[in-house]
């Protein structure tokens, strides 16, 4: 298990946990960001630019290292 901001460009992923605020979380869940999910990482540097369900989302860093994910 390693955080998504450590992921490199092209790694196909597999969301294991979200951050723990409730609020940060119910937002990541309604762009398609949940637990379960399988997502490739479009961007890595100083954002993290992943493919969820179709769409793309960019994360910062400081998100993206509190998403915890397993390489698929």
């Amino acid at each position: 298990m390693v955080s998504l901001s450590r992921c490199p460009k092209g790694s196909k992923v597999r969301v294991l946990e979200l951050c723990e605020d409730p609020g940060c979380r119910c937002r990541l869940c309604s762009m398609g960001l949940t637990p379960g999910v399988e997502a490739v990482i479009r961007q890595d540097g100083e954002s993290c630019r992943v493919c969820v369900r179709g769409d793309e989302i960019c994360l910062g860093n400081g998100l993206a290292d509190q998403i915890k994910v397993v390489r698929v």
